[in-house]
């Protein structure tokens, strides 16, 4: 406390008792004026959730692409800085990138590895060095130039299906992980003449991991992964730069180790404060990423199929939540009131909103893609 205070004790200055006691009363002051500061930052951010949105979330399908694929639309990836192009993946191994204003191909791939599950551009790139990241059902990683669509490398990274590939915030990792258990961290090289994708490690875990996704830090080169499994109440937190675990964050409300939902896909706000966590019922959670403190719970979803592919997105304004249904149903949800503000039907596999950008993208199901635009108009 002398420290903090600036003041030395000094025996016989003044009663001892007395003195101390100034030096307490003057540190919990300070304290009591930190934790004021704190409350009223939550209490500003909670009524920005609750007051926030004026209804401008995409609300209607504007536009359609049909016949894009031969098979079942399984992902998508929006191209960053441009909301007329997307990159698609099907489960015959198919992977193109589109001009849908135009409803033209600019390239197409196809894979010898399965379908494609997951695809992912890359975040910090210059726009005419792109790269772009594909994972199979095969259990591979493929980098391609996503200008191009040339395969320039390809990684055997999982025994099973590669759920999930991720670029790190500042391009120099990328994460995939699959239903084998495992979780592999690489690092890749295009400055050769030979590209190559790293392994850097691979970390079982005791049942599947269904997502992973990179928890905003200070500073870019901020490696923090959060990890989700099968079967556990726990979300595991993994550091990339020290290729180690950090920790762990249990799900549960209570604090217990009761299973009775596991997360199955995570989405990180625009405002970068948040982290949505779809479980495999009905139920999604935010988690505040200051302190991971539960602060919202979002209930409805109709969930009733047989193989229901729990996805969510968020509204660039973070107010609103787009969520995946049965019956082909895309969910909207107010942040602040958890109230669902209007299902719409798109069927669909995987929903993404170029929160950026103006559309939100919903594909799967069938060989259309399908592009909702934000209203123009603040009424229903």
């Amino acid at each position: 406390m002398e420290k903090q205070q600036g003041r030395k004790f000094v025996p016989g200055s003044m009663p001892t008792g007395s003195m101390l006691l100034e030096l307490v009363y003057k540190h919990l002051e300070e304290q009591a004026a930190a934790d004021d500061s704190g409350e009223t930052d939550l209490a500003a951010e909670e009524e920005a959730l609750l007051h926030g949105g004026n209804q401008d979330y995409p609300h209607q399908l504007t536009h359609a692409v049909d016949n894009l694929h031969e098979s079942s639309v399984i992902s998508i990836c929006c191209w960053p800085g441009d909301n007329s192009r997307a990159v698609t993946g099907s489960g015959n191994g198919l992977v193109q990138l589109l001009d849908y204003a135009r409803d033209e191909f600019e390239w197409r791939y196809h894979s010898n590895a399965g379908g494609i599950l997951s695809l992912a551009l890359q975040p910090t790139a210059e726009q005419s060095k792109m790269l772009l990241l594909a994972g199979s059902m095969d259990g591979s990683v493929t980098l391609l130039d996503a200008h191009t669509g040339t395969v320039l490398t390809r990684h055997k990274a999982h025994a099973k299906y590669c759920v999930r590939v991720r670029w790190s915030p500042d391009s120099s990792h990328c994460v995939s992980c699959s239903w084998d258990h495992t979780m592999a961290v690489l690092t890749h090289s295009t400055s050769t003449d030979e590209p190559s994708l790293q392994l850097q490690k691979s970390t079982t875990y005791l049942s599947q991991v269904q997502d992973v996704e990179f928890i905003p830090g200070a500073e870019p080169s901020d490696q923090l992964l959060a990890v989700a499994l099968k079967n556990t109440n726990y979300l595991r937190l993994f550091d990339v730069h020290e290729l180690k675990e950090h920790s762990k964050v249990n799900m549960n409300a209570m604090g217990d180790d009761h299973v009775s939902f596991s997360a199955s896909h995570l989405a990180v706000s625009p405002c970068q404060r948040y982290l949505l966590v779809s479980t495999d019922g009905s139920r999604i959670i935010m988690f505040r990423l200051k302190d991971w403190t539960q602060t919202r719970n979002f209930y409805g979803l109709s969930v009733e199929e047989k193989f229901h592919q729990p996805c969510a997105a968020w509204h660039k304004s973070s107010f609103y939540i787009f969520a995946a249904a049965a019956a082909g149903h895309v969910y909207v949800f107010h942040v602040g009131t958890t109230k669902v503000w209007g299902p719409k039907s798109v069927l669909l596999l995987c929903l993404v909103a170029a929160y950026r950008l103006t559309p939100l993208l919903a594909v799967g199901g069938s060989s259309t893609q399908g592009s909702s635009e934000e209203r123009e108009s603040a009424g229903l």
